[in-house]
């Protein structure tokens, strides 16, 4: 557990600004290196001569490792120190970008996502568990800016990725990312107040499963969370081939709709993690997932192509907007010696359960086509907003 207490919650100057501005750009760097394998996918596959299906497996390596790294990155960080997960996990990333620059086959190409994604499960609880030392009264507006990070990642993935590959190899992408990513730990080890430490960490799991199970509001939520995951999962991995099969959009327009989930997100999740510092947290939730609902609804059954680009749009507001208030409500309510492990345990839950958003929309498409299997999806927006409605009128 870390003692770091600060007297000024800036996010931009002193400890807490630098502490924040140190994180949230890594993170920037980390989640470009994440969302640019989907649309390098064409080029890996020609590349190393794999088939799509091992393509998949590449994939489906990185979101399993990501998972299962998520509650011991939480628990070390709260026995030991933020730092001592932090540098670890930089330290695999930069691992995993270098091997990702390497030409090989696709045994290394494995080993490197292998590794890149221990970094990436690492990072991700010991960071929040930082900001949630630095910042109480601005958590919420801190989490949302932290968090818009990936969303400026993916719209900045799309444009790296059609450059790279028109000027080189799809492994081009890589060595800039890493020279980006190589100071980090040592700013990190510098800068950070919270010492590295090396020793025996009691794992605690069942401690901490228990306790959350215990906690009947605490398993709702994740519900909730779950099914908000499975449905990121389920929309998004298909959404260009949704709208290209259903609304007969171009290659080059379905791209476009899908680039718009994540400049709305720039917008929208610091707008929802302000909001929720002044708000309630699940009320702004409540709003979020109706927006990803009735979003979602427009753009299954949207009569004309610009309604279906509204229909985008509406539910980029919900999908984006949710973490940052949610993922702050869930930290108020961890205890402060274990606030790292219980968000890491929690967070290993429900992207373990949003991981077969994918396949359940590629086989509900495959039997029934894809508007039945989107149509389904609405019904998690519906379920989830019906349960976290129910836990704000019991307190």
């Amino acid at each position: 557990m870390t003692d770091q207490r600060i007297e000024d919650e800036s996010l931009m100057t002193g400890y807490s600004g630098r502490m924040f501005i140190l994180l949230t750009v890594t993170f920037v760097a980390i989640k470009i290196t994440q969302r640019i394998l989907p649309p390098l996918l064409p080029e890996i596959i020609a590349d190393l001569g794999i088939t799509a299906f091992l393509a998949g497996i590449a994939l489906t390596l990185l979101r399993i490792t990501r998972a299962s790294m998520q509650y011991p990155g939480g628990r070390v960080s709260d026995q030991l120190s933020r730092t001592t997960v932090l540098l670890p996990s930089l330290v695999l990333t930069i691992l995993g970008l270098t091997l990702l620059s390497i030409p090989s086959g696709y045994a290394l190409f494995l080993l490197s996502i292998l590794l890149f994604g221990m970094g990436l499960g690492l990072f991700d609880p010991a960071a929040r568990a930082t900001l949630t030392d630095l910042f109480d009264e601005k958590r919420g507006r801190a989490f949302g800016l932290h968090l818009m990070g990936g969303d400026i990642a993916g719209i900045l993935a799309a444009g790296i990725a059609v450059w790279i590959v028109s000027v080189a190899t799809w492994r081009g992408v890589f060595p800039p990312l890493l020279v980006f990513i190589l100071p980090a730990p040592f700013l990190l080890y510098r800068l950070s107040r919270a010492p590295f430490r090396l020793a025996s960490v009691d794992n605690g799991l069942r401690d901490t499963a228990e306790r959350l199970l215990a906690d009947s509001r605490m398993r709702w939520l994740l519900v909730v969370y779950s099914l908000y995951v499975f449905s990121i999962g389920a929309v998004v991995g298909f959404l260009p081939t949704f709208l290209a099969e259903i609304h007969g959009f171009s290659f080059a327009l379905a791209s476009s709709a899908y680039a718009l989930l994540y400049v709305v997100g720039t917008v929208a999740k610091p707008i929802a993690g302000g909001a929720s510092d002044h708000f309630p947290r699940l009320l702004v939730v409540l709003i979020g997932l109706a927006c990803g609902g009735g979003g979602l609804t427009l753009l299954v059954y949207a009569p004309t192509s610009i309604l279906a680009v509204v229909g985008v749009g509406i539910y980029a507001v919900g999908h984006t907007a949710i973490p940052p208030p949610l993922q702050a409500y869930l930290m108020d309510r961890f205890p402060d010696d274990n606030v790292g492990g219980d968000f890491g345990a929690v967070r290993m839950t429900y992207l373990a359960i949003g991981s077969l958003g994918p396949a359940y929309v590629g086989l509900v498409a495959s039997e029934l086509g894809y508007v039945p299997a989107y149509t389904s999806i609405v019904g998690c927006f519906v379920l989830a907003g019906v349960i976290l409605l129910w836990l704000s009128r019991s307190g």
